[in-house]
């Protein structure tokens, strides 16, 4: 599909809906505030659909399992609704997805048909690879509806197939922005920010909640501890001497090197230490772009090397050109027993503020 098509495409979708949701469209500063659990999806489609290959389809997108997880949790959670059932109650969630199949006669797909216009049915019958339009705040605020249709099942199963990391990076992005409004809604600990860029020469935002629990010369562990979740975030640096240091042998000794002398959870014990979980668990290493510098992503599960401990780990690792360092940052988590998609959630997005401070011009 060509972008002038595409452009053409939107531009009709915009207009997708009947005129009683035109009504409320107008209305969009009296609109509700959305609500619902971080990573829930409300499915709306045919229930015979959604036992069938469509909805297979859907499940394998958004339950994919995060797998650097310690349990099984999926990415997202779904919940289906019949079209004939979706009412008032359901409009007010923060992810709706609509899924239509254009030629089929059931209840369920009429009435979801109703809502395109005849241009836009024109439209994806002429061009099969038009599947997808995503609409934000349609019956609430902070709301993000997508829709995914076909003129065939068979269509829509193979473009959501094709589709399934863009499908599922769509909502993840949606979730790590609210995430990151949410985080700092509260006033952020904005000293600790500034102590960390006049140590360590590197930015962080540290949200509301989180103390320094210990610091070195090139090292400085961030906590936000409870009796069920303790969260942790850990800037270090070493002397960037080779590209041999990105290899995964390597940073997985590093976070090692740089947390024994400082993260001990048992404070009594000074021999206890972090450790990666490698023995039945592999850990996934990627390069990244990571604002303008090159980068290695790790994910994976820690543990202590004296005691029954462990959780999972996400870190970025880069250089800093100027200074000839090494920064690498880590979130880890400590909750056994209880979910941990939505915390890491949070954790990653901490991190994900760091950032290099470049030398004065």
């Amino acid at each position: 599909m060509t972008f002038a098509r595409y452009l053409l495409f939107s531009l009709i979708a915009a207009f997708l809906f009947s005129c009683d949701l035109e009504k409320a469209a107008k209305l969009k500063g009296n609109l509700p505030r959305a609500n619902g659990q971080p990573g829930q999806i409300i499915v709306v489609m045919d229930s015979a659909q959604w036992k069938g290959g469509v909805g297979k389809e859907i499940r394998s997108v958004f339950q994919e399992q995060v797998y650097y997880l310690p349990r099984q949790e999926a990415y997202f959670s779904l919940s289906h609704i019949d079209p004939m059932d979706f009412q008032s109650i359901f409009k007010k969630q923060k992810n709706i997805i609509f899924v239509t199949v254009l030629n089929d006669k059931s209840k369920g797909n009429r009435k979801l048909k109703t809502y395109f216009t005849k241009e836009s049915l024109d439209m994806i019958e002429q061009d099969p690879s038009l599947f997808m339009y995503p609409k934000k705040d349609e019956f609430a605020k902070g709301q993000e509806v997508l829709h995914l249709f076909g003129e065939m099942e068979a269509v829509l199963m193979q473009n959501i197939k094709n589709n399934k990391e863009k499908l599922k990076k769509h909502f993840l992005d949606i979730e790590g922005r609210r995430c990151y409004n949410s985080l700092y809604a509260a006033n952020a600990e904005k000293g600790i920010s500034r102590h960390i860029k006049e140590k360590l020469n590197c930015e962080i935002q540290v949200p509301f909640g989180f103390e320094i629990a210990l610091e070195g010369d090139d090292f400085v562990w961030l906590r936000n501890f409870s009796p069920d979740v303790d969260k942790s975030v850990y800037i270090s640096w070493v002397d960037y001497t080779s590209k041999e240091l990105f290899s995964l042998d390597s940073l997985l000794a590093l976070r090692t090197e740089v947390s024994k002398p400082y993260i001990l959870y048992k404070p009594e014990d000074k021999q206890s230490y972090l450790l990666t979980e490698t023995d039945n668990f592999d850990v996934f290493k990627k390069e990244i772009n990571f604002k303008d510098h090159y980068a290695v992503e790790l994910r994976g599960l820690w543990k202590v090397n004296k005691y029954y401990m462990g959780g999972p780990f996400v870190s970025y690792s880069m250089v800093d050109e100027n200074t000839n360092r090494l920064y690498y940052v880590e979130a880890f988590l400590y909750s056994p027993g209880k979910a941990q998609r939505d915390h890491m959630r949070e954790l990653e997005t901490i991190i994900k503020t760091f950032d290099i401070v470049e030398p004065p011009a």
